[in-house]
């Protein structure tokens, strides 16, 4: 993996791993032995002082100890709680020979390093409880060095234990300055290849339901769409809504509007242009744009590629860059993007087939076109649709989507593909996690539907097997 892992995708890959049949108590394994290497190399026969939090940081501190053990070394253990959290951890730390449960009274000593295994990547907020209470113990007695797992305890809050050495898991993590973190180590876990794909891990960076909310909380979304085509941006609303986006509007010229038949979820913005975008369309998307205050959009299913349609659609994508709204572009609104290029400022998800890539960026590496060195690495995508979908982020984000059903090649699974994502971006996803999630999805609920309808599914069968399989995960 070549990118900086974002602290949240460390619980995906770790699920992701656990589904393909490698369990928390081997990972736990492998890491241990990792620190353990570190921790004697940086100090020899000296003494180790190991502090074990309660979940599966403190796990890997346990599975260090017996590590360092069976290299004849005798590190003292001191533990946050009375017990794990996980059954992993908790299996190791009952290997272990005497474990301390820090206290008040607990004298320091006089370690040569401390290996810091109280919290991992996730804490939300400020140490808290026994846990802060130990690294306040810490910090006066200025050790002479301080070795990190994963990353220091507390980083990003402002109580941390900063260190002189960090064994950091399979990838660096984004936030590691060498001021905090000193040396970094990146230490392999034995996780198969597809462990950093599109998979069921992914689900855990769905923003959870919050039971006070309100109508319109779980996103806004503009679809623009339609004119010579009106199915597309139907069904793109149709996955929008079943991915749990509250108001998804539709806007289409009006003869569009009038030949389709409307779900009642679906909210139409009937254009005053006739069958295409064109001037007047656009004039009045731009309106939408600055009046109802979206929070993403979609544009391109069903628009059609004639010149003035082509037009209306970049400067459409150039006012919701300006307008700072995360934007998939999909179908034929990626015709009006200049070739080989980004629009300028805009956050959000390209989704085009092989050809339409191919017309687009022509050899050009998607993630050299997306390069941006000022914005979030998880704010841009290229995802080439297909049997296998490839995603393209930046800083070398890379995977794949793979799996689902034949039958889902058919016609319209691309828009509900976009919906999903869109509808994800909507309810507050970064670009990078909820194009990963969206195409997970896509392939489970395309199985999902496969069983009841067979080589005669059709794609708008799809849309209530996407919040199914929405739900299954959400459930496991």
């Amino acid at each position: 993996m070549g990118w900086k892992l974002d602290w949240s995708e460390v619980a995906v890959l770790d699920a992701n791993a656990e589904a393909l049949g490698v369990s928390t108590t081997k990972l736990m394994g492998a890491a241990g032995r990792s620190l353990a290497a570190k921790a004697a190399e940086m100090v020899g026969d000296g003494d180790i002082l190991i502090l074990a939090g309660p979940g599966n940081n403190g796990g890997d501190g346990f599975a260090a100890a017996l590590e360092l053990q069976s290299m004849g070394g005798k590190p003292r253990v001191v533990a946050s709680h009375n017990l794990q959290k996980e059954e992993a951890a908790q299996s190791y730390r009952d290997r272990c020979d005497a474990v301390e449960v820090w206290n008040s009274d607990t004298e320091f000593g006089s370690p040569d390093i401390v290996v810091d295994c109280l919290l991992g990547v996730g804490l939300d907020g400020e140490p808290r409880g026994s846990v802060a209470d130990i690294i306040r113990w810490v910090m006066p007695n200025n050790p002479p060095l301080v070795l990190a797992c994963d990353i220091p305890s507390g980083l990003g809050s402002t109580l941390f234990l900063a260190a002189d050495a960090t064994v950091t898991f399979h990838s660096e993590k984004s936030g590691m300055n060498f001021a905090d973190v000193g040396q970094v180590v990146v230490a392999p876990l034995p996780w198969p290849a597809e462990t950093i794909d599109c998979g069921p891990g992914d689900v855990l960076r769905y923003p959870p339901l919050d039971p006070t909310a309100h109508k319109g909380q779980r996103g806004r979304l503009l679809i623009v769409g339609g004119g010579p085509y009106h199915g597309a941006p139907i069904l793109a609303g149709r996955a929008a809504a079943r991915v749990g986006c509250d108001l998804v509007h539709v806007a289409m010229p009006r003869n569009a509007v009038d030949r389709a038949t409307w779900p009642d979820h679906l909210i139409p913005e009937r254009l005053r242009s006739e069958d295409k975008l064109g001037e007047v369309g656009k004039d009045e998307v731009l309106k939408l744009i600055e009046e109802r205050g979206f929070d993403a959009a979609l544009i391109g299913p069903g628009l059609g590629r004639e010149e003035d349609t082509t037009e209306a659609s970049l400067e459409i994508i150039q006012q919701l860059a300006e307008a700072g709204i995360p934007t998939v572009i999909d179908a034929d609104a990626i015709y009006s993007l200049d070739e080989g290029t980004w629009p300028e400022g805009l956050s959000g998800v390209a989704t085009p087939h092989e050809r339409e890539l191919r017309m687009w960026l022509w050899d050009e590496d998607p993630s050299e076109v997306i390069a941006s060195d000022d914005i979030d690495p998880e704010s841009r995508v290229i995802v080439r649709t297909g049997s296998i979908d490839q995603l393209h982020g930046l800083e070398g984000r890379y995977c794949q989507a793979t799996g689902g059903h034949p039958r889902m090649a058919t016609g319209g699974t691309g828009d509900l593909l976009a919906g999903c994502i869109a509808g994800l971006l909507a309810q507050g996803m970064a670009a990078w996690p909820a194009t990963r999630l969206a195409c997970h999805l896509m392939r489970v609920a395309g199985e999902m539907t496969a069983i009841e309808f067979g080589p005669g599914l059709l794609s708008s069968d799809v849309p209530p097997h996407i919040a199914k399989a929405l739900a299954a995960l959400t459930a496991d």
